[in-house]
């Protein structure tokens, strides 16, 4: 499907995935779940055994993950890579990534997952060019409500209706329209990229942000860090999604506060803003595209990509 802005190739029926581990290790049995979430959609998951390794707190090794997520973009049949679980862990693979780039940019697909893996997307978008899906890991197939769920099938297959991803519950900070490129995820794994050569460029962009298990000091001096290191100088809009934490300790604030993010940015108030758009570590967690242009519309509490 050749897009306006980008072009897309939706699976094709019984495509072959391949599953990576680039993160941290999982439990086979939510595991397992969302490999028949991905059969029963009528994909096809290809599932090497190095998915299984566990190192420390790792998958596995830097090289066997690193080598796992090389193969599996240069293995011809596969249509796309998903990754199994976030965690920790995939910063370190970046480097020797590098040393496969050529490898990998002949070899575009679709990449999907969200979370640690933030690190990944950002690398795909950045030094590749590509477009990548933010959206459910497998190991949360199964977790995540059925419109997520339902959604993210349809996305992946080329339904035009799951490009446009509407809530009723999203919230305007900062009225207005704007058009960009989509870029973000993980607040704290963006953070995590600052100063380093993979530092992403937000300018012209629609950044996402989302986090889980930051109380609201922690989000904003990650918050901070990033205005600091002008990080947000230039963005066309920005899009909060979930952030959601347990802490019952005072004290500790019951909830984090879209509107105290947007403070700490030191935002114009030109610039498009919403809040609880339905994507994050909770049970809604709507896929999207990072690398594609789209339009956010903030009275139609949208993000909207468009096609020819």
């Amino acid at each position: 499907m050749a897009g306006t802005f980008f072009e897309f190739k939706p699976l094709s029926f019984r495509g072959e995935v391949a599953v990576v581990a680039p993160s941290s290790p999982f439990e086979k049995t939510v595991f397992n779940a969302g490999i028949t979430e991905m059969k029963l959609n009528k994909l096809r998951p290809v599932i090497d055994k190095a998915v299984f390794a566990k190192t420390g707190f790792l998958a596995g090794s830097d090289d066997e993950r690193a080598e796992q997520f090389v193969k599996a973009f240069a293995t011809e049949t596969v249509e796309a890579v998903w990754t199994a679980r976030g965690g920790y862990g995939a910063l370190r693979l970046l480097e020797k990534l590098d040393e496969n780039t050529g490898k990998i940019k002949a070899n575009p697909k679709l990449f999907i997952g969200f979370s640690d893996v933030t690190v990944l997307h950002s690398w795909l978008v950045e030094k590749c060019g590509f477009v990548t899906v933010h959206g459910p890991n497998v190991t949360t197939l199964s977790k995540i409500d059925r419109y997520s769920k339902a959604q993210i099938f349809d996305l992946l297959t080329g339904k035009d209706r799951a490009f446009s991803i509407f809530s009723k519950n999203i919230r305007t900070i900062n009225p207005g329209k704007a058009k960009g490129i989509v870029k973000g995820g993980n607040l704290a794994t963006q953070v995590s990229l600052l100063g380093t050569p993979y530092e992403p460029d937000f300018k012209d962009s629609i950044l996402f942000i989302e986090d889980v298990g930051e109380v609201p000091y922690r989000v904003d001096r990650l918050v901070t860090q990033m205005r600091l290191a002008g990080k947000f100088n230039g963005i066309k809009g920005l899009v909060l999604g979930e952030f959601s934490y347990r802490e019952f300790r005072p004290p500790a604030e019951k909830y984090v506060n879209a509107n105290a993010i947007v403070e700490s940015m030191k935002l114009d108030k030109s610039v498009p803003v919403i809040s609880n758009f339905p994507a994050g570590h909770g049970q809604q967690n709507m896929a999207f595209l990072l690398g594609a242009v789209a339009q956010l519309d903030t009275e139609a509490k949208s993000l909207k990509y468009q096609f020819s």
